[in-house]
């Protein structure tokens, strides 16, 4: 590990972070938008996106960008990035309800029981999960503890607040009220440490997936949404947390932002089988003027894979 050392970089106005740019050798047809440019995204998120047009020596950058390299090919890849995070936000929210949907359905029957989650014997426990912290992140999504009349009580969904006002038992709100409150990544973990493997066959089975495909899904999903929620760059990245391999996709060993649009689309095609999402999905990836490898897919250049 290389020693540490004090951070003594200085702020710097937009000349002179123009300035700095083309001393790198990157080409500005239009400094005025580019000052604008800096102004509205910001130098630090821009050179992000610049990282895919430098130069690297034995794998570091070498404070240059590549020949012929331009502000506009960092502003598309900038612009491309940004509608595919909104793509992936729109498709995983539809997976979301249904993923929901279906575990909550599927238990509620198995168990003849509307709080099913109740019960800690349906659940294993791990150093990352417990029974009670899911009760708990249950009390916090539904507002249980909210006082009477206080703004958190009025942010409850309508529905969680004529449980409360007309139930005093059981504690919980049913399944399918607490369905709707709780993230995809609280929805990841209740499968994950699901107890029994009848159980998790019962749910992954309604998408024609094994249990362990997905598990490793649910947990990309989560992560995924979490980056495009949070504007995470996804171009020119390998992202954590790769998907397991499944014979049913072309998930590649670099684990960039292709292998998730291929898990996204086989969701969507278990659940919305005439969806155009790969369509609109292509038509953002056509927009980009660089390399299509940026995102990982495939040297041809085209999601035709699918």
């Amino acid at each position: 590990m290389p020693e540490k050392r004090t951070f003594q970089k200085k702020p710097q106005d937009f000349q002179q972070l123009i300035e700095r740019m083309k001393s790198k050798g990157l080409y500005i047809s239009d400094e005025a938008a580019a000052e604008r440019l800096l102004r509205d995204v910001g130098y630090y998120r821009l050179s992000g996106y610049g990282l895919a047009f430098e130069q690297y020596q034995n794998g570091r950058r070498s404070g240059r960008f590549k020949t012929g390299a331009s502000l506009d090919d960092i502003v598309n890849a900038y612009h491309v990035d940004r509608k595919l995070r909104l793509l992936i936000l729109g498709a995983v929210e539809r997976i979301e309800v249904a993923v929901r949907g279906i575990i909550c359905h599927q238990l509620s029957l198995k168990h003849d029981s509307a709080h099913w989650f109740m019960d800690a014997r349906l659940f294993r426990e791990s150093e990352n999960f417990r029974h009670s912290g899911l009760l708990r992140e249950i009390i916090r999504s539904t507002g249980k503890n909210a006082e009477p009349g206080s703004e958190k009580e009025s942010l409850r969904e309508v529905f969680i607040r004529h449980y409360y006002a007309t139930y005093d038992s059981p504690k919980y709100p049913p399944s399918w009220m607490v369905a709707e409150v709780l993230s995809i990544g609280s929805w990841s973990k209740v499968f994950q440490h699901l107890s029994t493997s009848t159980d998790k066959k019962l749910i992954s089975s309604q998408l024609n997936l094994a249990p362990p495909t997905l598990e490793s899904w649910l947990h990309c999903l989560a992560f995924i949404r979490n980056a495009s929620a949070h504007h995470s760059r996804l171009f020119a990245r390998k992202l954590p947390l790769p998907p397991k391999r499944d014979k049913k996709l072309p998930i590649r060993r670099e684990n960039y932002v292709f292998n998730f649009i291929c898990i996204i689309w086989y969701f969507l095609q278990q659940i919305e089988p005439d969806n155009t999402w790969l369509d609109e999905v292509t038509a953002v990836v056509n927009e980009l003027t660089s390399s299509h490898r940026f995102l990982g897919i495939p040297e041809h250049g085209t999601l035709s894979v699918l």
